[in-house]
């Protein structure tokens, strides 16, 4: 899939009831209808969206990483502090800081939205 306005291939599908939902990440935003509407997509069993549904591919890849290396050093990860394994994260793996920054700013923001 690329964005329609910019070609990025970094494009995020979201199904939502009433239509299917892209975003690119440049910010770029459009929609496209299910096939009982003459669209192409066909329906999800469920609607419910899962943090892997709202990451880029990019941030799939650096998301899959992270999950990799917390089920190395799960001890580590569960009694470090934020900074501590931010620092583990770019130092020991050679993870980008800012990416590693915003995918965990975009989890905790899914999380928190799922909570409520």
């Amino acid at each position: 899939m690329k964005c329609k306005e910019c070609n990025s291939t970094e494009v995020i599908k979201i199904n939502k009831p009433e239509h299917v939902r892209f975003q690119c990440k440049q910010g770029h935003t459009w929609v496209e209808e299910y096939v009982d509407k003459g669209g192409s997509h066909r329906r999800p069993k469920s609607y419910k969206i899962k943090v892997e549904d709202i990451l880029f591919p990019s941030e799939k890849i650096l998301y899959e990483k992270v999950l990799s290396e917390i089920a190395k050093n799960q001890n580590f990860f569960i009694s470090s502090n934020p900074e501590k394994v931010i620092n583990y994260l770019t130092e020991k793996c050679k993870f980008n800081q800012e990416e590693i920054y915003r995918l965990f700013k975009k989890i905790t923001k899914f999380n928190n939205k799922v909570e409520k």
